[in-house]
């Protein structure tokens, strides 16, 4: 039999915001600092929210993410199986 090979994991380059106690927010991943910013504070407004939020302990940080591949694997199921699902 012969084995499967799966393609290399992805990663990509990006920024993210880092809370207070230090967890990246996954949500607001993307190319540039700015676009992350402005995926979790909305216009208008988000300049002040965005100072508060560093005078809070916020900060943007440069990551690294890992895009995995998915692997799907299919299963067979014989009648019998089905039929004493019914029981």
């Amino acid at each position: 039999m012969s084995e499967m090979t799966l393609p290399p994991a992805a990663f990509r380059k990006g920024y993210a915001l880092c809370s207070p106690d230090n967890a990246l927010q996954p949500d607001t991943f993307a190319k540039s600092e700015k676009k992350a910013i402005a995926k979790h504070f909305q216009k208008p407004g988000r300049k002040k929210a965005w100072a508060e939020a560093q005078s809070a302990g916020w900060s943007v940080r440069f990551v690294y993410m890992r895009l995995f591949v998915p692997v799907f694997h299919s299963t067979s199921a014989t009648t019998d199986a089905f039929e004493n699902d019914d029981d």
